[in-house]
């Protein structure tokens, strides 16, 4: 019941941003880079120690209610399993393992997702999206202008969808590859995201 309702909010959501014009991820809006942050030792510690994770538009998030804190880009954290850059229009992520990585970013933050809840599903070796089987019929004509494509390091690009239509791209076992959610009008929070299985990586660009 309550995905469902949070379904229900989000192709609201969407339905309001495609009344105004504003196709794609909602919000959409782009967060322009601060001074950089220079985490004291103590400070380092204690963010480390608060379950630190990425949201949207790149701030760092960390804590719980009265605890709870939040840097903008740009930033570095650097904790025992977990490592957050935030230079400019690009985040970077490395935990001890892809999927530790993956997790580092909020749902809030809505990395990989190409329109309202639907997401773009990544393994070690593969990437698919999730079908449009639920939208709305009213949107059904701006989640068909999402293009996802995928390019392996050194390799072509790969339609994952198009058109509404999803094709799951196999990837060699610990590839590099490239992950890039285009929209008609407006651009995706997180337009073109490089994944590094092997080495837990991942490099997110901002939306400008």
């Amino acid at each position: 019941m309550k995905r469902q309702q949070r379904r229900s909010a989000a192709w609201m959501q969407a339905a309001v941003a495609g009344a105004l014009g504003l196709v794609g991820c909602v919000p959409t809006s782009s967060v322009i880079p601060n001074d950089f942050t220079d985490f004291s030792d103590a400070q380092q510690a204690a963010i480390c120690a608060a379950s630190p994770r990425v949201g949207l538009m790149g701030i760092l998030e960390y804590g719980t209610g009265a605890a709870a804190g939040s840097v903008p880009p740009d930033y570095a954290l650097n904790c025992p399993d977990l490592r957050v850059t935030a230079e400019r229009w690009t985040v970077t992520v490395w935990a001890p393992t892809f999927t530790a990585a993956l997790a580092a970013f909020l749902p809030e933050a809505e990395f990989l997702t190409y329109y309202a809840d639907l997401r773009v599903r990544v393994t070690d070796t593969q990437v698919s999206a999730d079908p449009i089987d639920s939208v709305p019929e009213t949107l059904l004509d701006e989640v068909r202008r999402v293009t996802v494509t995928v390019t392996p390091l050194g390799g072509p690009a790969q339609l994952v969808l198009r058109g509404g239509v999803v094709t799951p791209v196999t990837l060699e076992p610990g590839a590099t590859y490239r992950i890039d959610i285009r929209t008609d009008r407006t651009p995706n929070p997180w337009p073109s995201v490089t994944l590094d299985p092997a080495s837990g990586t991942v490099q997110a660009q901002l939306a400008r």
